[in-house]
């Protein structure tokens, strides 16, 4: 049942007053969704537009094309660039014949806005046309090789080029392109001359330009990078390879469109072999669509004051509907283990948040009840985890120490047995006579002296224990028998096969750690690792484990802290364990618990 103070009514007043934010940000996503649509429709405008101007461009490529066919056909213009003469009047019978023929076939030799130049080929006598009615057009000695061949090969095809310096002293137009084919007998398919057409660029411009408006750019850029005509009248006749690896890659989209999102740029390109070139458009989207980005801006300046009326709206309510939850929030955070606070019920407050309240100051009775049991149970399981690591340790250490003894004992070494026998007598009042988990370095060193002189009296006293130790480390803490595993691993797997070694234990502090390190010359970890899994599943290794000792320190102080070995075959073995500055008083701090 519904209360009328309720959280639900409240987030549910909330949540209309959201909607209405929502309203604002849908609002501002039309404005993305018009600008897409209308780059739809000027796409496909565009795309109409390209048809229409590649089909005219077709249209002039074969006047060009026809102009040039002529040209080739014509016996006329072959004998006036080729034939020799030997007199005046022989040359110019070749001049009025030319004349005659240019006068009947004029209509198909004039390209609008254009004129031709007819050349025999350089450096064998022959002649050159020009149709220039201003000047004759200076003919390049390489114009074959530059423009009609390809390794040493002449192109039988007809090919457009730009140049802003080629034709510059003759043309009489601001920018020009020219097409070019060679000149070939039908018979012997023998190259005798070419014909150029020069053309206005306007001409080619013109095709475009009702198409042409702000942001909106159209060029004709050939397969070299060279742009052959452009809306933009710098970049003609320059060398643009972005411009043309754009139109490359727009060719091969669907329908020849590709927009680039991050520029807002979109591209449409159509391949036109006939030119050996690329017809591009692009369409700016920050200039094109000027007028929709300024009603955009002029919403967003808007909105922001809506916004804000919202939000302090939304603010007003919602902090009257949090008040209480968020005193309770603060309770439970300032609750810690050490002090935890009850909350008081508010009047005004919803039901939820009372219901919440009442909740809370249960599991704080139920906590405090528990806190106790679970403290005392802990330091008991302590307990008995020291006390089964204890019983754990190893037999055969035992029966090896006793049979050590009973060898002293038959060859009447009764001083060594009686410095055994004590060894072994501390060492276990140490190990299993105490339950307390952590000792001093001092007592830990002592354990470790009664080891070593048992482990001695076995091996000999060629494996020798050094011990250098900062004063100021002795009366520091450290969990029981950190140490033991690791010497007695050295005395057991370290010296295989070798009859003396040392063993170095060094303890230091470093900042706030304390540093253990236990380092021998011993044969190396790799070395006898077969020997130690053989070894390990025979006797178990040590009592309390290598392994042990690192989920021990792990589980008291943390992962910060623990074991890191190193070894290297024929180097001996490196041990250093890391652990935190205890010393007794902290440590007795640590375990009386407050409530």
């Amino acid at each position: 049942m519904l209360r009328k103070n309720s959280i639900f009514i409240k987030i549910l007043m909330l949540m209309v007053s959201s909607i209405i934010i929502i309203s604002i940000l849908l609002m501002l996503a039309s404005s993305y969704i018009s600008e897409r649509i209308l780059l739809e429709q000027v796409v496909r405008s565009a795309s109409a537009n390209m048809n229409l101007m590649k089909n005219d461009l077709l249209d002039y490529n074969g006047q060009v094309v026809n102009t040039m066919l002529q040209v080739n056909r014509s016996s006329e213009f072959k004998d006036y660039i080729t034939k020799p003469t030997n007199t005046s009047l022989e040359e110019i019978k070749l001049v009025i014949a030319l004349g005659r023929y240019m006068d009947l076939y004029k209509d198909y030799l004039s390209p609008e806005n254009s004129h031709i130049i007819v050349s025999g080929i350089p450096g064998e006598g022959g002649r050159h046309y020009s149709s220039n009615s201003l000047k004759w057009d200076k003919v390049p000695q390489d114009f074959i090789s530059k423009f009609m061949s390809e390794d040493g090969q002449f192109q039988n095809r007809i090919q457009y080029y730009s140049s802003l310096d080629l034709f510059s002293e003759s043309v009489p137009y601001d920018n020009y392109l020219f097409a070019v084919k060679p000149l070939i007998e039908s018979s012997s398919n023998r190259m005798y001359g070419y014909v150029a057409v020069i053309m206005d660029e306007l001409n080619i411009y013109r095709k475009y330009k009702p198409y042409i408006s702000d942001g909106i750019h159209i060029s004709l850029i050939a397969s070299d990078g060279s742009v052959l005509s452009s809306s933009i009248k710098e970049q003609i006749s320059m060398k643009d390879t972005e411009l043309l690896a754009v139109a490359e890659n727009s060719s091969k989209e669907q329908n020849g469109i590709w927009s680039d999102m991050g520029n807002k740029k979109t591209y449409i390109s159509y391949f036109l072999p006939e030119y050996n070139a690329y017809l591009v458009e692009e369409i700016d989207q920050h200039t094109a669509f000027a007028p929709l980005y300024k009603i955009s801006s002029d919403i967003m300046k808007v909105v922001p004051f809506i916004l804000i009326i919202s939000m302090l709206f939304v603010y007003s309510l919602s902090r009257r509907i949090t008040r209480p939850l968020y005193k309770l929030v603060k309770t439970m955070q300032a609750s810690t283990g050490n002090n935890l606070k009850y909350q008081p019920l508010q009047e005004g407050a919803s039901y939820e948040t009372n219901v919440l309240t009442k909740a809370y100051n249960r599991f704080i009775k139920v906590i405090d009840q528990y806190t106790e049991k679970l403290v005392f149970e802990q330091q008991e399981r302590r307990k008995a985890d020291l006390n089964a690591l204890q019983m754990q340790i190893n037999p055969h250490f035992l029966y090896n120490t006793l049979s050590s003894i009973k060898y002293l004992a038959k060859m009447n070494r009764i001083d060594q047995v009686d410095e055994t026998i004590n060894s072994l007598i501390s060492m276990l009042q140490n190990t299993i006579g105490s339950t307390e988990d952590r000792v001093t370095i001092e007592q830990e060193i002592e354990t470790l002296k009664h080891f070593v002189y048992i482990k001695q009296i076995r091996y000999g006293n060629e494996i020798r224990v050094h011990y250098e130790i900062e004063e100021n480390c002795l009366p520091l803490l450290v969990p029981k028998l950190i140490l033991q595993p690791f010497v007695e691993n050295s005395f057991f797997h370290a010296f295989a096969g070798k009859s003396s070694g040392n063993i170095h234990i060094f303890i230091r502090r470093q900042e706030d750690l304390l540093i253990i390190e236990i380092i021998d010359d011993g044969v190396g970890m790799a070395a006898v690792e077969d020997q130690m899994r053989e070894q390990k599943k025979r006797h178990h290794l040590s009592g309390i484990g290598i392994s042990n000792v690192h989920s021990r320190i792990q589980l008291l102080f943390g992962s910060s802290y623990g074991v890191q070995i190193e070894s290297e075959p024929g180097y001996g073995t490196s041990v250093r364990i890391s652990l935190p500055l205890l010393e007794r008083q902290g440590l007795e701090d640590s375990r009386l618990p407050s409530h």
